[in-house]
Formats: C-alpha cells, sequence, structure tokens
C-alpha cells in the first residue's frame, strides 16, 4: 500500500488498529481517553522523532551577558535551567517582529492577525490524528497569544476548564465548558470503554487501567485538595488552587499530561503577559515593577528572571519524567530582549528535546521567530502532514544548526 507521507500512514495505522479491535468511530470520537490509548501504539513505535510540541511563552526577557554562557556553565538568569542544558539549544541574537508591551501576537505569530499562530498551525497539522488539536494554557488571561484565523483564542486560565477541554470532547482552544472531569472522564468514559476490554490487547488494556487510575487520582485531589500519590500520566493537584506560582505550575502538569496520554500533539502555555501586571506572590512583587525600576531595583530584575526561568524548569522537569523528550520538542519565546528598553534584539529563545542537539549556543544573526517556527514546523513534518496545505511557510529561510 502507497501513503501520501508519514501522517498518512500513522492515520491508517491507527484505524486498522481500531478495527481489529472491533471499536466503533463513534466511540473513538467520544472518547479521548481510548483515542489516546489506541494511538500509543503509533506514537511509542517513533521514539527518537519529534511528533509532538510544546510552546512556551515566558516573559520578561533578559541581560544577554547574564543569560547566555561562555562555556558550560549558565549564568544568574538562565541558571535554573542548567539541569537540561544538554538538551537545550539556546539561540543567540535572536530578534521579535515587534517587542513591547500589547503586542503578543508577535510572540506565537508573526504579526499577522488574519492567520493561525504557531500553536494552531500545528494543530491542524501535526496534531490532525489526535483527539484535542491543540491546548492553550496559561496564569493570565489573554485572547491575541493564540490566534485562529482573525480570532483570538482566550488563554485557558481555569486547570477546570483545561481538563475539560482534554477530556470532555473539545476540539482544542480556548473556553471549557462540558461537564467536570470526574464525570465526563470516569463516570462517562469508564463505563463505554470498559465494555470494550475482551475486543483489547494486553498492552491496551494496561494503558486503558494506566490513564483511569491516574485520572481517578486527579479527581480526588480536585474533591479533596490533598496531593496526589502519582500514577502512571502526570497527576495535577486541587485545581481550585490560587496564586500565580501554584496555577502556572498546575498548568504545566496539565500539559504534560496531555502530552503524555496522546490527547495532543500541540500544546501552548504562557507564563504572564506581556503587560507584566502579574503578580508574583513568591516574590512579592508586580513583575512591572523591577522590569522599568532596574537602576533602582538594581537585583530586583535578575530575581525575577530566575524565578521565571525557574517555571520553564519546572515543566521540563515534568517532560523529564514521562520520557517526553524522545517525542516532544519545547520551545520558549518571550516578548523582549532587556525589558527596561523593550528591547527587540537577544531575545531568550531557546528550544530542546526530540531531535535537538541541545548544550549548545547557536548566534541566528537577528532572525526572528517566524524563522524559528519555520524550521521547527518542517522539523515536525508540519508541511506533510494529512493537512499539510495548511502549514503556513513561516518564512523564506530557516535557522542553520538545530
Amino acid at each position: 500500500m502507497r501513503y501520501k507521507d508519514c501522517f498518512d500512514k500513522e492515520r491508517r495505522d491507527f484505524l486498522r488498529v481500531v478495527s481489529h479491535a472491533g471499536i466503533s468511530a463513534g466511540l473513538i470520537r467520544a472518547s479521548s481517553v481510548l483515542a489516546g490509548v489506541m494511538l500509543a501504539r503509533t506514537a511509542e513505535a517513533q521514539s527518537g522523532t519529534p511528533t509532538k510540541h510544546c510552546l512556551v511563552f515566558n516573559g520578561g526577557g533578559c541581560h544577554p551577558n547574564r543569560w547566555f554562557p561562555s562555556g558550560g556553565t549558565l549564568p544568574a538568569q538562565s541558571a535554573p535551567l542548567q539541569t537540561h542544558y544538554s538538551r537545550i539549544a539556546m539561540l543567540r541574537n535572536a530578534s521579535l517582529s515587534g517587542a513591547g508591551h500589547g503586542v503578543m501576537f508577535h510572540r506565537f505569530n508573526n504579526g499577522s492577525w488574519g492567520e493561525d499562530s504557531f500553536d494552531v498551525n500545528l494543530g491542524r497539522t501535526i496534531g490532525a490524528n489526535y483527539p484535542v488539536k491543540y491546548l492553550n494554557v496559561g496564569t493570565t488571561a489573554e485572547s491575541a497569544l493564540s490566534r485562529e484565523g482573525y480570532t483570538g483564542k482566550p488563554i485557558i486560565t481555569s486547570p477546570q476548564a483545561a481538563l475539560d477541554v482534554l477530556f470532555s470532547g473539545g476540539g482544542g482552544g480556548g473556553g471549557g465548558g462540558g461537564k467536570a472531569p470526574r464525570q465526563s472522564v470516569v463516570d462517562l468514559h469508564y463505563a463505554a470503554v470498559n465494555s470494550l476490554r475482551t475486543k483489547l490487547g494486553q498492552h491496551e488494556k494496561e494503558k486503558l487501567d494506566s490513564h483511569f487510575t491516574a485520572i481517578r487520582e486527579i479527581e480526588d485531589a480536585i474533591d479533596t485538595g490533598g496531593e496526589n500519590p502519582g500514577g502512571s500520566c502526570p497527576q495535577p493537584g486541587n485545581t481550585s488552587v490560587t496564586g500565580f506560582d501554584a496555577t502556572a505550575k498546575l498548568h504545566a502538569d496539565i500539559v504534560t499530561l496531555a502530552l503524555s496520554c496522546n490527547l495532543s500533539a500541540s500544546v501552548s502555555i504562557a507564563f504572564g503577559t506581556d503587560a507584566h501586571t502579574h503578580f508574583l506572590d513568591v516574590l512579592g512583587r508586580e513583575s512591572h515593577q523591577s522590569h522599568h525600576n532596574q537602576g533602582n531595583m538594581p537585583n530586583a530584575y535578575t530575581e525575577d528572571i530566575v524565578y521565571m526561568q525557574g517555571l520553564t524548569k519546572y515543566l521540563l522537569d515534568k517532560m523529564a519524567e514521562r520520557g517526553l523528550f524522545s517525542s516532544t520538542i519545547v520551545t520558549q519565546v518571550s516578548d523582549m530582549g532587556d525589558a527596561d528598553s523593550h528591547g527587540n534584539s537577544n531575545v531568550p529563545m531557546l528550544v530542546a528535546g526530540a531531535g535537538i542537539s541541545g548544550g549548545r549556543v547557536i548566534d541566528i544573526g537577528g532572525k526572528t521567530q517566524s524563522e524559528l517556527y519555520q524550521t521547527l514546523g518542517l522539523k515536525l513534518r508540519a508541511d506533510q502532514s494529512p493537512n499539510g496545505g495548511s502549514f503556513r511557510n513561516w518564512a523564506s529561510s530557516t535557522i542553520a544548526g538545530l
């Protein structure tokens, strides 16, 4: 049999597995849990090949001399990422097509109001075979970061709503709705899926058991507000938690859950916004105070950046625990270089994970997020996907050396 591309083969293999198991297409569409389990066979056979992507916005920029290493040791502002440096490529002389406050669509996009942002574009292409096309979560409400055509997709700030999108048959993106996970996942999904156990192989049975165990633990944590004992998939804790730090980390748990359970191939997470008005409860101040008062607060800006990169470290830690770096590329972008001057040069961009040669600083000569997205889109084979015609062709050139 001839296939148009690797994604066409993946889709046909998936349908063949489903057909041999005697599972109806309707049930696959209704249960993201079951779809994720059945996708696992194809996904796990491609270890080391990038098939998923996590896009991170981490606001605040950096001081280049405190961000880029001269050797193998990361300086003060990037120091939290040291344990992951061997898998990270840091991009020196990276620029933004638009820096400063109030232009968030220059982060996950290239300033184009009428075209998909990178996370949404990947959802249309490499995510076409997944239950949820894309998931965009974050700490602070913002409707211009992820865009589907002319429509800004609101960042999901509620962990409960994020779980609803994953488990209530949502198509990805902002919003929520549907029933709470304790109803839709266990009460609704389990009965239907459990009736098929005699038709599933041992591998699929074990996957289903581990996923339902993990989801039940999430539900228990929501009900009790207690700590999670752990499980097969990453376990978010109490979704009623408040505060910037706790919300950021809980959303990091949720995007890791989405990737490790094969619910989505394209997720994004935003730590703060480019307005820098988010209150950093761990540090006890609004981030904007230090970013534009560096003369009067000489140490505070570095403290803020260290804290913010600690959130990226938390995400990378969780992804490493779940073995996601064999399949997933993580890309971090920011809103500017030095925040005190709203600079659009030396923006702290980095990539890590599957197919990326890490432990290096790559001078990209002023290229922007557009060239980065073009490079990663091709590395992820988004132009070959079932909807390859939807791939945007972000730039006419790429970044060498990744």
